[in-house]
């Protein structure tokens, strides 16, 4: 009999242990709640679509001087249109920050981050409800490049589009001048930046300077800047506005 007590003595029972290791069962979460949880705020502007499937931004070298386009060329730009997040106003950026002045340096092997089509958050927040920016890299037939960047943005009036923050940041740089619905800033006798207004249409034309990856300057050697002279720029930017206008009249492609 003490044997079998020691026996029936020695069974544990599991169920206690069971209840205590097992957890709770949780309530699932829809797929809905898990998205939710894990999207990305509203952002100010989203993307729209290829800028290239809209414009064929290489055009534009054939209509300026001394580009050839059979040398060989690069593009590539954005479209983007008005998002549901908040965008931050002109009066938010530091002062001298808004626009650049002066042409940037272009890295031959990185032109899309000196002209970048990135959204220009004060120019949403004025009320543009669509932007295409675009920018081509170009050559001479003797090797020498050229570079500029695009931007152009629809507003819903022109008196909004009179009222772009970007003409009075650029008027506000040193070397400029203003006048019949145009804003252009020099550097020397080359223009570096180059702003109009047209009905509902802000447009932008700028040059950026072509440096190698070594830093060395690979732009023009016909002016003192190495930008392009006023009458291809001049050029450029009629042929851009007529270009943009008529894409921004365009659903985008996205």
């Amino acid at each position: 009999m003490l044997l079998a007590s020691v026996a029936l003595t020695g069974c544990v029972s599991t169920s206690s242990l069971e209840s205590e290791q097992t957890p709770a069962p949780t309530a699932e979460r829809t797929p809905a709640a898990a998205a939710e949880e894990v999207a990305e705020p509203p952002r100010c502007a989203e993307w729209a679509g290829d800028t290239t499937m809209l414009i064929n931004l290489d055009e534009v070298l054939g209509v300026i001087e001394p580009a050839d386009p059979m040398a060989g060329w690069l593009a590539g730009g954005d479209d983007l249109v008005r998002g549901e997040g908040a965008c931050a106003p002109v009066s938010t950026q530091p002062v001298g920050t808004v626009e650049t002045c002066t042409a940037p340096d272009a890295p031959l092997d990185d032109v899309s981050r000196a002209v970048s089509s990135a959204p220009v958050e004060y120019m949403f927040a004025a009320e543009a409800e669509r932007q295409i920016a675009g920018y081509v890299e170009g050559r001479t037939a003797d090797g020498e490049y050229m570079i500029l960047g695009m931007q152009a943005w629809r507003f819903a009036t022109p008196a909004d589009a009179q009222a772009a923050p970007i003409l009075d940041a650029l008027a506000a740089c040193d070397g400029s001048q203003a006048g019949d619905g145009r804003v252009r800033v020099f550097e020397g006798a080359e223009p570096a930046v180059v702003a109009s207004v047209e009905g509902r249409d802000v447009f932008v034309v700028r040059s950026a300077r072509p440096v190698t990856t070594e830093g060395e300057d690979a732009g023009l050697t016909a002016t003192e800047s190495s930008l392009l002279p006023e009458a291809s720029v001049n050029a450029a930017e009629e042929w851009w506005q007529a270009q943009a206008a008529a894409a921004l009249s365009r659903e985008p492609r996205g």
